[in-house]
């Protein structure tokens, strides 16, 4: 099944993953099977490398279920099953999943004291029910909204939460509960005006108004903040090369916090 795929570039560029990665991955799935078969069952008719492609294949090109099952000559329902269970198994695992906010409280697992936080909006199909908590004004369309916090020295991600587009930036940290340790600096940007009240030790840009034109001093620490942050835009870029998270998303919205998850665990491993 891998043999034509020629080499790890075209592999990478083709599945969006590392093959060391995809291995890795393989050898979680092989042993969550062991304990399924313990359980008992049908046999599946795709191998469990098939199965992490379809999977892998249906988040990087964001197609239909019944185009992807189509491919593997399954029923779009084996298709739905296999995926799920591929995304259940691997959230499971350590090395893809995001730990948590124990972390940035305790200030373990971060090499340096310097943070980074932002959020970004996927769109998502508009519903029937809570219209008004869906909307983003900024988008001006419906979406969900994610949050994550880097650590600045590799870039690593220490923190992932989830809430409706509707929600501000600063809002949807003080909805996380997210505790930081005292001692760590966080960069933000003008969007979490106010975090300052909470954590005391948050580096925000300075916003100009009429009767407070910047001055040259400003606009230059400006200017730094903005360098040094856009590291973070880097890592959303990343989780980005995902079209599952860049496209209007389709599926339910129960699922979308998972499937976040485990993307940015996926990242912080090929990091390592």
């Amino acid at each position: 099944m891998l043999d034509k795929y020629k080499d790890e570039n075209e592999f990478y560029s083709l599945i969006g993953i590392k093959y060391k990665t995809f291995m890795k991955m393989v050898e979680i799935l092989k042993e969550g099977e062991a304990k399924q078969k313990q359980i008992g069952g049908r046999p599946n008719k795709l191998s469990i490398e098939q199965r992490l492609l379809m999977t892998l294949e249906y988040w990087k090109e964001y197609s239909t279920y019944r185009i992807i099952a189509k491919k593997y000559n399954i029923s779009h329902v084996s298709c739905i099953r296999n995926i799920f269970w591929v995304e259940n198994t691997l959230i499971k695992n350590s090395h893809f999943h995001i730990p948590g906010k124990k972390i940035l409280l305790e200030n373990k697992g971060t090499t340096n004291n310097l943070l980074a936080i932002d959020a970004t909006e996927i769109p998502i199909e508009r519903i029937k029910k809570n219209l008004k908590l869906l909307f983003s004004g900024k988008k001006r369309q419906h979406s969900l909204k994610s949050q994550i916090i880097i650590d600045l020295f590799n870039n690593k991600i220490i923190s992932v939460d989830f809430c409706y587009g509707s929600t501000h930036d600063y809002k949807l940290f003080l909805k996380s509960n997210t505790l930081i340790n005292p001692k760590l600096e966080l960069i933000a940007d003008s969007g979490y005006q106010g975090l300052q009240n909470v954590h005391k030790n948050t580096l925000l840009p300075i916003k100009k108004s009429k009767n407070n034109p910047l001055n040259p001093d400003k606009k230059e620490y400006n200017s730094f903040l903005s360098k040094v942050r856009i590291v973070i835009e880097h890592v959303f870029a990343r989780l980005k090369r995902f079209k599952i998270l860049v496209y209007r998303y389709r599926n339910k919205i129960r699922r979308f916090g998972l499937r976040f998850n485990l993307i940015s665990g996926i990242y912080n491993f090929e990091l390592s």
